[in-house]
């Protein structure tokens, strides 16, 4: 309704400021003239306390009170008085000031423009502040902004919120991180189609349901929700149901991602299980030297008696001919324990000159004995190696654990087989294109020789997405139980430490080539393969005619004990056997020292052999002693000198190593 234009409806100034007297706030009345000129009637008083000004420094334009409004507020204040104007329409409208003591303050002004009959325009206006209202709206949008700032910046939890209807209707950044939707994406979208897959979509209704009727929220726990991708998360999900006056409920989600908590748990798991794999090796080196204690003590008794039993057969008695066949088997059973406990036993990690055809023959050796039925193991080896800085034991293992997988990948097909080689190289391959992995370079301080160990097989080859992670500590395709994906991952950190490059090349049904290049000696001597110590059917008795030298031999297995005596009285010594090293003891201790040498076992129960050499030595410090066993461990290699041993005998070898051996320490 457009107000009449009336002279009469325009009060006078008294009226004005007697009824100001009884309502908060200010009121002023000003007028635009047809020429555009503005002039202010009055104003209360109240309005110089809202502005804070004197009544002096106001003018006719009250542009002292302009300069006070913000100027974010100015331009649509201004556009709003003067459509109001137009119009002929009560105005209402809020603004901030900031006042001359630095006090911002808002406005609240409402007034009615009047149109006289020359076209002046009068104004009546109403101001009052409300500045603690709208403070308090700010504080809460600022409030809000911080709060959404918070949830935006928490990189690890997703928070999303949703309404009554389960549309979203807040996305944080960790949320877009998770599930893959962006907030433009998210936000107005279903709960149920973004990331609840279709098996729990109605449940999640239901719940969501429950929830909001009864007010309380939906009990937190894991879930396995799905990614924009369609893939699978595992999350742990707890809910917050917001209840506010004046708005609409609704409920926040808060997930947490658990899959890095799931990775761990795995690595955790496999850890384990490396554990208890190498705790079974180290069982296992513990066992085989126990076991091979016993296994060469029966080794030993074996070939010795079997030399005896040769000595007293004519030569052209049949026997002779059993007698060689059980000597090469007790040979062969005595290179094949040696060969365990080199494996399973810890060495230490030095280098030398290495002949690496003695090593894959060793190996080759080990393999024949747990080949797979219907699966041929070749061997190929060049005659003109070089020899390589190397740790035999630990190219051994190598040469085991790519040998052991590529007989595992040939079982069941028709052909099957396996080629071990060994060749000389001037320089090294470049990597081939194709389905080829070069797992390490070849040096750049290539010497220009060098040795190069190439397994093959016809198995069905390694599909090029494994490929790139054979060599990834705990990968493995093998059933769970059948192995613990640390094979490869030691033969590439053996390589890695000896300075080989190393490659492997497959193609899918065709078979997997593995090839390690070791950089040779240029200047060592050529790599020959020791020859094995001759046999001594006699040994040469130096002492001529004067009296044998006495031998005192210590050893818990009568067997043993037996067969040594025997040994040496066959060969002219005076022998003393003991099967109690207590009882040796005492008899150095007590009886006349006629004796030349002694001889103990390591492992005795009640007194080792290094603690036997000890006493005997501190008896008899120019006594020479020396030590046989079927365990020569590390160990045993580093305490024997301080203990006062002077040799350490390889019992299997006693027979073809003892006489020569006493010999030795009698010219001491």
């Amino acid at each position: 309704m457009t107000p009449p234009s009336s002279q009469a409806l325009v009060p006078d100034a008294s009226v004005i400021e007697q009824l100001a007297a009884f309502v908060p706030g200010a009121m002023f009345q000003f007028r635009v003239l047809p020429d555009g000129t503005r002039r202010l009637d009055h104003m209360t008083r109240g309005c110089y306390e809202l502005w804070e000004l004197d009544p002096g420094a106001l003018d006719q334009e009250m542009s002292a009170l302009w300069a006070m409004v913000d100027p974010r507020d100015i331009g649509a204040m201004r556009a709003s008085i003067n459509e109001c104007a137009a119009q002929l329409r009560d105005w209402s409208w809020q603004w901030r000031i900031h006042t001359p003591s630095g006090r911002t303050k808002w406005l609240h002004g409402t007034g009615r423009p009047l149109r006289e009959a020359d076209g002046t325009l009068v104004w009546h206006v109403f101001v009052f502040d409300q500045t603690d209202n709208p403070q308090a709206q700010e504080n809460l949008r600022a409030s809000e902004e911080r709060f959404r700032q918070l949830l935006d910046g928490i990189p690890n939890v997703a928070v999303q919120g949703y309404d009554a209807n389960l549309a979203c209707r807040f996305w944080n950044h960790a949320s877009e991180r998770l599930y893959g939707y962006s907030a433009k994406e998210a936000v107005g979208s279903s709960l149920l189609d973004l990331i609840i897959p279709a098996f729990m979509r109605e449940g999640v209704v239901e719940a969501t349901r429950q929830m909001m009727a009864t007010g309380e929220a939906i009990p937190a726990g894991e879930l396995l929700l799905q990614r924009k991708d369609g893939s699978a998360v595992s999350v742990y999900s707890s809910h917050v149901l917001l209840q506010r006056d004046g708005h609409a409920p609704e409920f926040f989600c808060i997930d947490y991602d658990l899959t890095e908590r799931e990775t761990a748990e795995n690595m955790r798991l496999q850890l384990q299980s490396q554990l208890r794999e190498s705790q079974k090796m180290e069982a296992l080196g513990t066992l085989a030297g126990g076991v091979a204690h016993d296994f060469n003590n029966i080794v030993a008794a074996i070939l010795g008696n079997v030399e005896l039993a040769l000595d007293d057969a004519l030569e052209d008695n049949p026997v002779r001919t059993s007698l060689y066949e059980i000597r090469k088997a007790g040979r062969r059973a005595r290179d094949l324990v040696q060969q365990i406990l080199a494996f399973s036993r810890r060495q230490d990690s030095t280098r030398q000159p290495t002949c690496l055809r003695a090593v894959l023959e060793e190996a080759h050796s080990l393999l024949r004995a747990t080949l797979p039925a219907d699966v041929s193991l070749h061997l190929h080896v060049d005659p003109n190696l070089p020899a390589v800085l190397a740790n035999a034991t630990q190219i051994e293992q190598v040469v085991l654990n790519l040998a052991t997988n590529a007989l595992q990948a040939v079982q069941g097909r028709a052909g099957a087989h396996v080629q071990l080689r060994l060749e000389r190289v001037e320089q090294p391959d470049a990597p081939a294109s194709g389905a080829e992995l070069q797992a390490l370079p070849v040096p750049d301080d290539w010497p220009g020789v060098g040795a190069r160990l190439t397994v093959v097989d016809n198995g069905s080859g390694i599909p090029p997405e494994t490929l790139e992670r054979v060599f990834e500590p705990f990968f493995t395709t093998k059933a769970p139980g059948t192995g613990t994906g640390l094979g490869l991952a030691v033969v590439h950190g053996i390589l890695r430490e000896h300075g080989a490059a190393l490659r492997v090349r497959s193609d899918t049904g065709a078979g997997t080539v593995f090839t390690a290049v070791f950089p040779g000696l240029v200047d060592a001597a050529p790599d020959e393969p020791q020859a094995p110590p001759p046999f001594i059917d006699k040994v040469n008795r130096p002492w001529g005619d004067a009296e044998a030298p006495h031998v005192l031999y210590v050893d818990d297995d009568e067997a043993i004990a037996f067969l040594v005596r025997r040994l040496l009285e066959r060969d002219g010594y005076r022998v003393s056997a003991y099967t109690d090293a207590q009882a040796a003891l005492a008899a150095l201790r007590d009886g006349p020292l006629d004796v030349s040498l002694c001889i103990t076992d390591f492992n005795m129960p009640g007194m080792s052999g290094l603690r036997l050499a000890r006493e005997i030595k501190a008896l008899h410090p120019s006594l020479p002693v020396a030590i046989a066993s079927g365990y020569i461990s590390e160990e045993l290699r580093l305490q024997a000198p301080a203990a006062g041993v002077d040799e350490v005998i390889y019992k299997p070898d006693t027979v073809e190593e003892l006489c020569s051996a006493i010999e030795r320490l009698l010219k001491r």
